[in-house]
């Protein structure tokens, strides 16, 4: 069967696209666990346990290689009376930063 290189091109731009789909919800994932376990750390709670894209971009790591670095927002309380945000970056598939917020405690 002959494929044309339109056709290659069609399938691998598919494929592409199905890998950052993937990659997309396993690093969501990542944050969102990772983000979890800080919050219980510090006792506070994770709001709607989710994590939110906010920007994509290639940037180079520690030894020089370029990957995509992705920064999330989330929401969480310590009281249960106001939300506070937090960002966490996951470089690659290291998580980079994980801030919370100033916030009060109860």
């Amino acid at each position: 069967m002959y494929y044309s290189p339109t056709d290659i091109f069609w399938l691998l731009l598919l494929a592409a696209a199905a890998w950052y789909v993937w990659a997309n919800m396993a690093a969501k994932e990542q944050v969102k666990r990772a983000a979890s376990n800080h919050c219980k750390q510090l006792g506070v709670q994770l709001l709607d346990d989710t994590v939110m894209l906010v920007r994509t971009r290639l940037k180079r790591n520690r030894r020089g290689h370029i990957s995509l670095q992705r920064s999330y927002e989330f929401e969480f309380t310590s009281t249960g009376e106001h939300r506070y945000s937090g960002i966490a970056i996951l470089h690659g598939r290291r998580i980079e930063q994980l801030q919370l917020s100033p916030h009060h405690m109860s």
